[in-house]
């Protein structure tokens, strides 16, 4: 199985550790410092509760098209990246690729599809002209909730805080 997560911060460096750690394929969009680093010395993971550091290796860039289509693709960007993310995550997506949200807030695709409001009421707010609806439509997205406190002291390390919970769905 193909995972590429987009965005290589705290969260989504604590998940790409753990799938690497469990034996799948798993690619990071990641930039800057933080990318450089978990090419030259891996993605570190330190577990706060134990001291211990996790070093994995996923393949990593910050151009999305030279990782190839995935069978999923999590996106762990801020709000404010995801104009970027609807830019280029094109070449990550296949014909049966799922696309999991996990990002704290509403997402822009809250609305969709809901009796209310006929179905067609979007978040013109998070969303105003659909580029990010148009790029990563309803029918492939998996919203995810996430219990995960973690943080990046410095590039390629991630702090875990506490927290190891998805709810997927």
């Amino acid at each position: 199985m193909k995972i590429c997560i987009f965005g290589a911060g705290a969260v989504g460096g604590v998940m790409a550790g753990w799938l690497e750690k469990g034996s799948h394929e798993v690619s990071l969009v990641a930039r800057g410092a933080n990318l450089e680093a978990i090419r030259s010395k891996g993605l570190r993971i330190r577990t706060n509760a134990t001291g211990e550091i996790l070093t994995t290796h996923p393949h990593a860039d910050s151009d999305p098209a030279k990782l190839g289509v995935q069978d999923y693709v999590v996106v762990t960007v801020k709000a404010q990246s995801l104009p970027e993310v609807a830019r280029t995550i094109g070449p990550l997506l296949g014909h049966e690729t799922t696309i999991v949200t996990a990002m704290n807030g509403v997402p822009w695709w809250f609305f969709d599809k809901l009796a209310y409001g006929g179905g067609k009421l979007r978040l013109e707010s998070l969303d105003p002209v659909g580029k990010l609806a148009a790029a990563m439509p309803t029918k492939r997205i998996v919203g995810c909730v996430i219990h995960c406190a973690a943080s990046v002291p410095e590039p390629g390390l991630v702090s875990h805080n506490m927290g190891k919970k998805l709810i997927v769905g």
